[in-house]
């Protein structure tokens, strides 16, 4: 009788390896669509709860909290002020306890150019009562990943929306 070697020779080897090649670059251009997207919406998600952690903490504490945007990421802080009788200097000074900063997903960005609030175009925050600090007309914050696109609307009352 003859024995026969088990094992793949180079051949079949090779013909599973294309077919794999074949079957990969089928499959990957959706999933990373379906990627991007979903780290997007994680990105709003957050930010729109993180826009209500900074409202909630300011109704809290009584005091202002500030929002300062960055291309990447953004960071909330109580702004004890060196302004006018109490009113915000804008500014995260020592004294001034950070609450939050976050990272954006890589890929995710804010669209800083596109922000304009009045006071400073890339921040905004909350009183004490909740109110946003300088918005008088609903302002929005772009963020992008690539062709996909979301916004958040805060309105001069507080209230945050995702579209």
């Amino acid at each position: 009788m003859r024995r026969r070697e088990s094992g793949l020779t180079a051949f079949e080897l090779a013909v599973t390896l294309a077919i794999m090649a074949v079957m990969a670059s089928v499959a990957m251009p959706p999933y990373l669509k379906w990627w991007q997207k979903t780290q997007l919406r994680g990105a709003v998600s957050n930010m729109a709860s993180d826009l209500e952690l900074a409202k909630t903490q300011a109704i809290r504490a009584n005091a202002n909290v500030v929002v300062e945007f960055e291309t990447g990421n953004y960071t909330l802080f109580f702004d004890l002020g060196d302004g006018e009788g109490g009113d915000p200097d804008w500014e995260q000074d020592d004294g001034d306890p950070i609450i939050l900063k976050r990272d954006l997903p890589p890929g995710v960005q804010i669209e800083t150019d596109s922000l304009s609030f009045p006071h400073e175009d890339t921040k905004t925050g909350f009183s004490g009562r909740g109110i946003s600090l300088d918005i008088t007309t609903p302002k929005t914050i772009p963020l992008k990943q690539g062709p996909n696109n979301r916004q958040i609307t805060i309105n001069r009352l507080g209230n945050i929306d995702v579209q």
